[in-house]
């Protein structure tokens, strides 16, 4: 039995509630991996008393390096195992250990403590960042999988929004109330845990169970990593596993950097952390705001364009965003909220287009494996982007790391401009979307 939600059509066996459900972790697998690095700066200042803005700049940036090891270690197994025992108890799993570590978090006494919490947290990310990608592509028929992905931007953008409020809003009011920095911050984390906890049961009975009927075969681990390598020689894949470093890369310098540039600056002149990090919140999900209503726009333009011209946009306007960083003086600054509204557009198109390019070439049984190893360039961006960029805000000026984007950005969209006329592929401007009203 095929479900149906209006012009979106769903692939034999999904039903409209596995549908929602995934929405649904969409919007929280996403906001809690997010979030993480949006609230981490009040860890540094509040709880283990670090002011010094070069010395947090670093340690963020280890931080990150440490969850993103994990990952890069574990996304692709993940993917592969989860071709052989279906993405619904990965998935579990990953927000599981999410949980786990917000229930931690707020306990560390220094530094090591929160590194070997960022080991669980990274375990976390890695199971539910490549299932949040494969059920993407494995819910949809083709004709529907560019609106799919925006639907599901959307509910990651939303994700973001109701995440970061929450944790970053939480302290203030509970501060208000008399409780000290600490403890606000104790329970602020508990409420982010119990969320996750929650969501196990709603992704226990709400998500499709089994694997893809293309899957039922239970193929050899090495013939899944085999598919992932021999995929490369696709030079469309391999714009889609590139793009995905610096279009991740992005998410992480905008969530880590935006808000430790606003609370370490704030904190110098005599405000208060919780505060700031409230305050850092509008610009935040102005960027989000806007990332939300562009996934609709965009996710229209791909079904409707060449899933290579897709990244060809995506890139210059990440470009653009990313390199007017430049000009901001601080993320408080109201006059730069058109600018943010930008930068959340193009981080919202750089994670559709790079999706639905390896979604249409990626073979359907083999979907989780390829998925993964798109999954681990994004990793691999995302190590990149901390670690410079950490060390760029520390020994440079904040907005160093945007500039850092914004000239990846620059080298993957002349890649793709090649890729778009050497080997744009079969794909006919129109076809998926007339296939859509059939």
């Amino acid at each position: 039995m095929t479900g149906r939600i209006g012009n979106i059509e769903l692939a034999s066996g999904v039903r409209v509630m596995h549908f929602w459900t995934y929405m649904y972790a969409s919007l929280i697998c996403i906001g809690m991996i997010s979030n993480m690095n949006f609230s981490q700066p009040y860890i540094l200042l509040q709880h283990l008393g670090i002011a010094d803005a070069s010395l947090a700049g670093r340690i963020t940036g280890q931080l990150t390096l440490v969850t993103e090891v994990m990952n890069l270690l574990l996304i692709w197994p993940f993917g592969i195992l989860a071709d052989r025992i279906g993405r619904r108890p990965v998935i579990m799993l990953g927000i599981g250990m999410i949980g786990l570590s917000y229930a931690l978090y707020p306990w560390a006494t220094e530094v090591n403590e929160l590194m070997a919490i960022r080991v669980i947290f990274g375990i976390g990310v890695a199971a539910a960042a490549a299932m949040t990608a494969t059920i993407q592509n494995d819910y949809p028929v083709e004709s529907s999988r560019g609106r799919v992905i925006g639907f599901s931007s959307a509910f990651n953008a939303l994700g973001i929004v109701f995440a970061t409020w929450m944790v970053s809003r939480l302290p203030v009011w509970l501060q208000d109330a008399g409780m000290g920095p600490v403890a606000a911050g104790r329970y602020a984390y508990s409420a982010a845990a119990l969320v996750c906890l929650v969501s196990i049961l709603i992704f226990r009975f709400g998500l499709k169970a089994g694997v893809p009927e293309q899957t039922r075969q239970r193929p050899r681990w090495w013939d899944l990593i085999r598919t992932g390598i021999e995929q490369m020689r696709n030079p469309r894949i391999v714009l889609a596993y590139l793009y995905a470093m610096p279009a991740r890369g992005a998410l992480v310098v905008f969530g880590l950097f935006t808000s430790l540039w606003a609370s370490t600056a704030f904190r110098a002149a005599g405000g208060e952390v919780a505060v700031a990090q409230y305050q850092v919140w509008l610009p935040s999900t102005v960027g989000t705001v806007s990332a939300v209503c562009w996934s609709f726009v965009f996710g229209w333009i791909l079904d409707r364009i060449s899933r290579v011209a897709g990244v060809v946009l995506s890139t210059a306007m990440s470009m653009v965003a990313y390199g007017l960083m430049y000009f901001v003086e601080t993320p408080l600054d109201l006059r730069m909220l058109p600018l943010f509204a930008l930068v959340g557009a193009s981080m919202a198109g750089g994670m559709m287009s790079s999706m639905a390019l390896v979604g249409q070439e990626a073979p359907p049984a083999k979907r989780g494996a390829v998925i993964g190893l798109l999954s681990l360039f994004g990793s691999a961006g995302i190590m990149l982007a901390a670690t410079y960029g950490g060390a760029l805000f520390s020994a440079a000026t904040p907005w160093a790391p945007y500039l850092l984007i914004a000239g990846a950005q620059a080298v993957l969209f002349v890649f793709a401009v090649i890729v778009w006329v050497v080997a744009p592929g079969d794909w006919k401007p129109g076809a998926a979307a007339a296939m859509g009203r059939h």
